[in-house]
């Protein structure tokens, strides 16, 4: 006998209303997807599912706003052309985001191979206890702030065998914060939570040990390969679902052919990882524990086609609808596209030294262009120069600080 599939019940929403929440539920999809594979939870893939089944009801709903309040004729629906485009390719990324982090029920251990990128990855997620004397016991999770003043992103609440996603949720004592961010903000943060043990990512018993030779050089050498590759295609899947909503928002013709050439690039680097992983299974005792990889970036490859399909819009002509404006205003976080000046506060810097708070205002620099070449990963000692044309994402309140940082200059006419 099959089980009736739960009814959806409708209750109205704006276009607008609409569309904000698409953006939040598509951001944290991103966060629950990756961490369901760093940490092997089941019960953060389930949670993954659930916001996908929730932006389906939302791409529902906006189709049939769309159906019920236009009534302008064809030149007027043609203005909406680009919201319904945006809400079946966020629908799309929904379901590549949701494949991703399933892919735990197929490949339970994909988390092995996803806890050795600790030391490639830009903005890994970890895991963080709150001990005896920390400061955020007993505040609201909303209250504290993570991504504006500590520069960090909370993702959910491990208590005891319960997992918390809400906003309005205290923070209590021995409460395990699921965090992303970049290295040193993480590191401050385990301070702050009093929480003296080394960065680990087994959530509960012992640490798990790799199934893969490290010992073998073979293996090492396509490892080493494979991780470079692995690390490009979620950072580009991910930035490409940014800037594709922001080239959109905005409407920036220079946004939209950045995500039309991050696209072509991940064509490129998706047939060379699927030869690398196939040489691979070559060389280990088991394939099959390798077909999670191929899953996720199979989805990546998705999300980059429909984030494409966002982007085309604006190659195309089209006008930002006063929807997407009034949307674009309450949304929290913002993409700012601004190239280094000669007078920048960036430049000569390193990557490492850019992570002050004076510099990064709650930013992170999720890509950067120097002349003809994207680079997404950066390593500690990653110089910036005069001409790197800088992407970053943060919290909107401080985004004039960040940007007269990048260029204060430009700051400076657009403030007069």
């Amino acid at each position: 006998m099959t089980t009736p599939k739960k009814k959806f019940k409708y209750r109205p929403l704006s276009l607008k209303e609409i569309l904000i929440q698409m953006k939040q539920n598509i951001d944290l999809m991103i966060d629950l997807a990756y961490s369901a594979v760093k940490f092997g939870s089941k019960e953060i893939a389930d949670e993954a599912y659930k916001i996908e089944q929730r932006i389906h009801e939302l791409t529902f709903l906006l189709n049939l706003q769309i159906i019920q309040t236009q009534a302008g004729g064809f030149k007027e629906a043609k203005k909406l052309e680009p919201i319904v485009v945006m809400g079946y390719s966020i629908d799309k990324i929904s379901d590549a985001l949701s494949d991703i982090a399933r892919v735990i029920y197929i490949n339970n251990d994909i988390s092995q191979f996803a806890q050795l990128l600790w030391d490639f990855v830009p903005e890994p997620i970890v895991k963080i206890k709150v001990k005896k004397g920390c400061e955020f016991i007993g505040k609201f999770r909303k209250d504290i702030h993570f991504r504006s003043i500590h520069g960090v992103d909370l993702i959910a609440i491990r208590r005891e065998n319960n997992w918390i996603f809400e906003r309005d949720e205290k923070i209590l004592l021995n409460d395990t914060l699921i965090v992303k961010g970049e290295k040193r903000p993480l590191t401050n943060l385990k301070q702050k939570c009093c929480d003296l043990e080394p960065f680990t990512f087994q959530l509960d018993g012992q640490e798990s040990k790799s199934d893969f030779d490290l010992d073998n050089p073979e293996i090492m050498e396509k490892m080493a390969e494979l991780k470079r590759m692995y690390i490009q295609i979620t950072d580009i899947s991910e930035t490409m679902i940014e800037l594709s909503l922001a080239a959109l928002f905005f409407n920036s013709y220079e946004v939209a052919e950045d995500v039309l050439e991050m696209e072509e690039l991940m064509d490129g680097l998706n047939i060379a990882f699927e030869k690398d992983l196939l040489d691979l299974a070559n060389l280990v005792d088991s394939p099959r524990d390798l077909t999670g990889l191929m899953r996720i970036a199979f989805s990546c490859e998705l999300i980059a086609d429909a984030s494409a399909n966002i982007a085309e819009n604006i190659i195309k002509g089209f006008k930002p609808h006063r929807i997407l404006q009034k949307a674009i205003s309450e949304t929290s976080e913002i993409v700012v596209r601004e190239t280094l000046s000669e007078n920048s506060y960036f430049k000569g810097k390193t990557y490492v030294g850019l992570q002050d708070s004076q510099y990064k205002r709650g930013f992170h620099i999720i890509a950067l262009k120097r002349e003809s070449k994207w680079i997404y990963s950066f390593k500690p000692d990653f110089i910036f120069k005069i001409g790197d044309l800088v992407i970053g994402l943060g919290p909107k309140e401080t985004v004039n600080q960040w940007r007269r940082c990048v260029n204060p200059e430009k700051f400076k006419e657009d403030k007069n």
